[in-house]
């Protein structure tokens, strides 16, 4: 009774601090900050005297089963200014511990916040230690500081950050407390109401939806919107996607995974369909993994739930950058599915059924962590709504369910990749069918000239030179039907059946040309041997009249000679 009151009591103080959220967007938890200004250091100004303590009762869904709390271990005191919000977190803790290594899994606090629609998610441990997940990474360059103190019953931890992303006066955020002792983190704490707030690190993003588990804050003073809200239009359909799309892989898959460990365990055999598909799941107990899975140590000691579920992914269709690190952000496609109620069988139990959904338009965006890929899955919980039909505890569920476990069944139809359907591509392609009809009539033209060169070349009476002429423009009309019929089926195959066409043409003309080689040869070696020939001629005339100019001269030279002696015989008588 005690404990009942007590939760009473709380709902009784939290409800006065909420209003109803008018945006479907995010979850309906609304809290309303004061105007103030801090010195962020620790230390609790008197700014934060007339804020409302919101009270940390809320175990989280997946570290902590969502037990409520009889008391609360911390408050946080929310105040505003004109540019920043401060947060001063006080936590009871006697037994505060950070000896792992890893910041979330020490004493410490996290709050999220979004900035140009970006995710931030700032840790801070009692030691003043900071670490962040995945994006945000530049908190400090934005302004926002954050320190931590221990306490006499704790710690404390401020924070600060900007306002940005306003929409009607209000913000959307998260506060989280780690709960830890010995190296363990024994379970996560919220704001009654928000243990969901343990997938709030997989809100990269308002865009996805699936795992908008933040609250909303209220701000003092009156602020002008810097938040836009956009509608994503579906996908475009065309003829260089439409095939694409309609091929777009999605995977089905059971496992089991603990927080501790961190260990993953298969749960059914992994199932892949296309958009349009609907897949009959049935796994039988031989495909499960889970003997001896679950114990005390990775569940600290029955407390912290592990996830079993299904998991609906894109069948790493979507890619990461070549050279991504971690952190990084690759691809981003929404997923629209629909799956029927979950029937899982034991021996020794009544049926559990986990009830159908429609998953709409979730958007899976691949991330890349340290040495492996996330962001790309949608997980259908079974474990919660096992525990609540048979009323079994933790331990019991591991210790005597598990090992009588016999089938899980269900179907699950991929509705649409990026809005589109099925449907639509069918609609698109009737569409495409009836432009290809008009296409096909465009290439007539072409049909008939690739004719028209055909009754030339195949005619007897046409000369070479008009055969090449016509295969010239065969040709040419040919690669022009190829072209415009490019993505249209019947107008491809139309102007395929005239490339086939051109290339006989192609070879009828190529043998003329073949035939009439020799010929030409014959004429070419008959004028060769009559200028040999005449050349020949040309040269014989040529010696013959070099030897008579020779014999001229010399009979020349003799007469010459001979006048000469006969002068100067006269001379001396």
């Amino acid at each position: 009774m005690k404990r009942l009151l007590s939760i009473l009591c709380v709902v009784l103080i939290l409800s006065l601090t909420m209003t109803a959220f008018p945006f479907a967007a995010t979850a309906d938890i609304v809290n309303t900050s004061i105007e103030g200004t801090a010195i962020v250091d620790g230390v609790k100004d008197d700014a934060y005297a007339g804020a409302t303590a919101l009270e940390f009762v809320q175990k989280g869904v997946n570290y902590g089963a969502n037990v409520v709390l009889d008391e609360p271990i911390g408050y946080a005191y929310i105040i505003n200014d004109s540019e920043w919000v401060y947060v001063y977190i006080d936590v009871i803790d006697d037994s505060i511990d950070k000896s792992n290594v890893n910041t979330y899994e020490q004493d410490s606090t996290e709050v999220f916040w979004m900035d140009d629609n970006v995710k931030y998610q700032l840790r801070c441990n009692f030691d003043s230690e900071t670490s962040v997940s995945g994006s945000g990474t530049d908190w400090a360059e934005k302004g926002a500081e954050v320190v931590g103190v221990t306490t006499d019953t704790g710690y404390a931890v401020e924070y600060k950050f900007p306002i940005t992303d306003v929409l009607n006066n209000q913000i959307e955020m998260c506060i989280q407390i780690n709960a830890c002792t010995n190296g363990t983190r024994n379970y996560t704490c919220y704001i009654l109401g928000n243990q969901d707030g343990d997938n709030a690190v997989r809100r990269l993003s308002r865009d996805v939806t699936d795992w908008d588990v933040w609250w909303t804050l209220t701000l003092a003073g009156e602020f002008e919107d810097t938040r836009e809200e956009t509608v994503e239009p579906a996908m475009e359909i065309t003829v260089d996607n439409y095939q694409e799309i309609r091929s777009v892989p999605f995977s089905v898959q059971g496992y089991m995974q603990d927080h501790i460990n961190w260990t993953w365990n298969s749960a059914g055999s992994y199932t892949t369909g296309k958009l349009g598909d609907t897949l009959s799941i049935s796994w039988n107990y031989d495909q499960f993994s889970f003997d001896g899975y679950l114990t005390a140590d990775n569940t600290t000691d029955w407390i912290v739930n592990p996830t079993f579920a299904i998991s609906v992914g894109d069948a790493q269709y979507l890619q990461l950058p070549d050279d991504a690190v971690a952190g990084t952000t690759g691809e981003s496609a929404r997923y629209s599915f629909t799956y029927s109620d979950v029937t899982i069988t034991a021996t020794g139990y009544d049926d559990v059924v986990i009830s159908g959904d429609v998953v709409d338009a979730i958007r899976f965006t691949v991330k890349q962590e340290n040495g492996y890929t996330s962001g790309v899955s949608k997980d259908i919980d079974l474990l919660s709504g096992i525990l609540e039909q048979t009323g079994l505890t933790l331990e019991q569920f591991a210790s005597d369910y598990l090992p009588n476990l016999t089938n899980i069944s269900f179907d699950i139809t991929f509705d649409a990749y990026e809005l589109v359907t099925l449907a639509d591509i069918d609609a698109f392609l009737v569409e495409l069918d009836a432009e290809d009809e008009e296409v096909l009539a465009s290439l007539q033209e072409y049909i008939d000239r690739v004719d028209a060169a055909e009754e030339i070349i195949n005619d007897e009476t046409t000369t070479l030179e008009e055969k090449e002429e016509a295969l010239d423009d065969a040709k040419k009309a040919a690669n022009r039907a190829t072209k415009g019929a490019e993505g249209y089926t019947k107008s491809t195959a139309a102007a395929d059946e005239l490339q086939d066409r051109v290339a006989t043409l192609t070879a009828t003309v190529e043998a003329l040309q073949t035939e009439a080689e020799p010929a030409e040869e014959v004429a070419e070696e008959e004028v060769t041997a009559d200028e040999e020939t005449s050349s020949s001629d040309s040269s014989s005339s040529g010696s013959a009249g070099l030897i008579v100019g020779i014999v001229i001269l010399v009979v020349v030279i003799v007469v010459v000679v001979v006048v000469a002696v006969v002068t100067g015989k006269k001379k001396k008588a």
